[in-house]
């Protein structure tokens, strides 16, 4: 499994995607000269661009790819699993297996990029690289660029702020009122974006800036400011008094809903009713339980330059015996050794401590060697 690993995580960390011409072809480094497929780089796909792309791959390479549905979304978009391997070479199930995702929450959309573009470089460079034809006639790649496409619809297309929604789109009764998303944030001056409303006042403590009369400088001790913030674009759309109450006060978090160490969410902030009762999730799971050869994975976060790995909590040390963690070390040094600036982390030792991630469901509920990037 090392072979796989050591390929896979340098790969793709090292890969980029700049938003750019989305209409130019952008030839990412290590393209192949002249693919079947052409794709640009230099631009995320949402759901639409993400099924086009997904087909034009398995249409292409038949012989290598195969595209499936693991399941609906909360509403009703598929699921879509690329299977990579020499289909002419052996039964896929018994081939030890790498499962690879992106996009757990839905404004971290930069990992389903990073997913597709494995899958378009496996299948574009079988034909002349010996490493890859080796490394596919004895390996599988389960790749699903996104896991919350819900979520990744509404953040590239509905109004919302640089951070929202982190979520699904699954309504939550956030105020407790037995109605669910019924006063919501408001794109009050149509500009496609949730920003903070603001107003003049004697009282206030912020001036524009010089620079961008559309932001907001914090004035300083000795200086008057000229307006206050009034929260988020919204009204009282309910007539309760109350702006904004079926706002993101509470959003489940996809990356704490996984059947090991799950805690509600009065303990584990983002958890959901139970454990998989995101069906996203859900249909993740059914697939890798199916599939008793996946032995490594791999889940595609943004930002933070980490090569991240269990466990989530400090009462599952024990969980991660010293065999498996010699060889979770061995890679990832490998990794910050290729990588610089990366660093190897232990989410409850190095972040926070955090209960029903994937990460852990992956390693201590199914034994697979799982990092997140």
């Amino acid at each position: 499994m090392k072979k796989i690993f050591l390929y896979t995580i340098p790969f793709l960390l090292c890969a980029t995607v700049n938003a750019q011409d989305p209409n130019q072809v952008f030839k990412a480094a290590g393209t192949p000269v002249n693919p079947k497929v052409q794709a640009s780089w230099n631009r995320y796909y949402d759901h639409a661009g993400i099924t086009a792309l997904c087909k034009k791959i398995a249409s292409a390479y038949p012989e290598l790819v195969k595209l499936t549905s693991l399941g609906k979304s909360y509403a009703g978009r598929d699921l879509w699993c690329l299977t990579i391997t020499d289909f002419k070479k052996g039964n896929e199930l018994t081939k030890p297996g790498m499962y690879i995702d992106g996009n757990i929450h839905s404004n971290e959309i930069q990992g389903a990029e990073f997913a597709l573009y494995t899958a378009w470089y496996l299948s574009e460079s079988f034909a002349d690289t010996k490493f890859i034809q080796e490394l596919l006639a004895d390996k599988v790649f389960y790749i699903v660029p996104s896991i919350n496409p819900d979520g990744r619809d509404s953040y590239m297309h509905q109004p919302n702020t640089s951070s929202s929604p982190r979520s699904g789109v699954k309504p939550v009764d956030n105020d407790g009122d037995g109605l669910v998303n019924e006063d919501w944030y408001d794109d009050l001056d149509g500009d496609g974006h949730i920003t903070m409303m603001r107003r003049k006042s004697i009282h206030g403590r912020y001036k524009t800036d010089p620079k961008d009369p559309r932001n907001m400088l914090l004035a300083g001790t000795d200086e008057q400011g000229d307006y206050e913030l009034l929260g988020m674009e919204g009204i009282d759309n309910d007539g309760d008094g109350r702006v904004n109450e079926d706002g993101y006060a509470f959003e489940y978090d996809p990356n704490r809903d996984w059947g090991w160490g799950w805690q509600p969410n009065y303990i584990q902030n983002g958890a959901y009713k139970y454990p998989f009762s995101i069906p996203e999730n859900r249909a993740i799971m059914e697939f890798v339980m199916k599939h008793p050869n996946i032995a490594a994975a791999q889940s595609y976060h943004n930002a933070g330059g980490m090569i991240l790995r269990g466990p989530g909590a400090s009462a599952d040390i024990s969980t991660y015996n010293s065999q498996d963690v010699a060889i979770y070390d061995a890679i990832a040094k490998k990794g910050e050794e290729l990588m610089p600036g990366y660093k190897y982390l232990v989410v409850y030792k190095d972040l926070y401590s955090a209960y029903g991630g994937e990460l852990d469901w992956f390693y201590a509920g199914r034994g697979i060697y799982t990092y997140s990037n």
